[in-house]
């Protein structure tokens, strides 16, 4: 049975307002009466960190969780402060690493000799630091970073935001009607994205019969083949076609794990407006939004139209590298999907699988 006081929850590492939407669901949810115990952030003269524990005494023999999205340096330096001192200087009951965007979360291919595999190290690297078990909220690529979870040690706990997402666009979906929209998958690795959503709103799918290899796209062999694999991965309980012409006079939806520049999406919508789709809607769980994103996706040159009929982002961590909230937002031009549910309910899976 969950209780209050087996827990303790630090926080503030990145991203306090979305964690602390998450921490409410978890209450909400479990009756629980958790709050984020206090960490003083300073600096001393010489300008080495001064990072600490407030009371630090609370930690022993209780179960810590820690909320963090380390986007930078300085907030890695964090999270590893915090881990390391609560298991092995405070003597916590275990560490929960709590991480609503993965670190690292594209560099996950060992085979690939010219770079290194840091998401496989961060794993390793979480686990020796102290941590006992991840959360997280739809990596990149789940087999690779379950992999090397089980490879480091750590449990993991992964939340899908097919249902937010589904939620969020059943009023659109429903304008539209069903019959004139698609979920459209680039490659065959976005497969399984593709057919959750299309599952939820009751929508088939059009698949482009590719796949990406060590970084490279290569088109499989024939249709057949790419379908039967495709089926055999994802499920046939849906329609599945790898036909382009299919799109034709429907409205696509692109669901996408994250967006950086938007080139790529852009390049995609261009191909799927070529081949007849009357409109594309865009959906993307991490809004990474690397420099000039908005330029992208929202041109604003006069007589040149957006791209896509409508923007969907999760908002699993701040939009850009350093820009403040207000700088990320834009005016009404992308609905945001508030993921912290998802994140909460994955919580709440990893607290009731603790023993004491």
């Amino acid at each position: 049975m969950l209780s209050s006081e087996r827990f303790v929850v630090y926080g503030g590492t990145g991203y306090h307002h979305f964690d602390s939407r998450v921490l409410e669901h978890v209450n909400k949810a479990t009756g629980l009466d958790l709050d984020f115990s206090h960490i003083k952030h300073s600096m001393w003269t010489d300008s080495e960190p001064g990072f600490r524990f407030a009371r630090p005494e609370k930690i022993k023999d209780r179960h810590v969780i820690v909320f963090s999205c380390p986007i930078t340096a300085k907030l890695y330096v964090q999270l590893q402060d915090i881990v390391v001192a609560a298991h092995h200087q405070y003597d916590a009951a275990s560490v929960t690493v709590v991480m609503s965007f993965l670190r690292s979360r594209r560099m996950d291919h060992p085979e690939k000799t010219k770079e290194i595999s840091r998401l496989q190290q961060f794993m390793l690297l979480l686990k020796f630091w102290g941590a006992d078990r991840l959360v997280l909220c739809e990596p990149h690529n789940i087999a690779n970073t379950q992999q090397f979870c089980d490879q480091a040690g750590l449990e993991l706990f992964v939340g899908d935001p097919t249902r937010l997402f589904a939620n969020a666009i059943m009023g659109l979906v429903q304008t539209l009607g069903q019959e004139n929209v698609v979920v459209y998958s680039p490659d065959f690795g976005s497969g399984g994205r593709a057919m959750n959503l299309a599952r939820a709103i009751g929508a088939g799918v059009v698949a482009s019969p590719k796949r990406r290899l060590n970084g490279r796209v290569e088109a499989f062999a024939d249709d057949p083949t790419f379908l039967a694999r495709f089926k055999a991965t994802y499920g046939d309980d849906i329609p599945v076609s790898c036909n382009m012409s299919d799109v034709a006079d429907k409205h696509v939806l692109m669901r996408e794990d994250e967006v950086a520049s938007g080139s790529t999406a852009n390049k995609t919508v261009g191909n799927l407006k070529a081949a007849g789709a009357k409109g594309v809607h865009l959906l993307a769980t991490h809004p990474v939004c690397t420099w000039g994103w908005k330029n992208v996706l929202l041109p604003d040159e006069e007589g040149e139209a957006p791209p896509f009929t409508s923007i969907w982002f999760g908002n699993t961590r701040p939009r850009g590298f350093g820009e403040t909230e207000y700088e990320g937002s834009t005016g009404g031009e992308i609905t945001t999907v508030d993921m912290s549910p998802i994140v909460a309910e994955t919580l709440i899976r990893a607290m009731e699988g603790i023993k004491d």
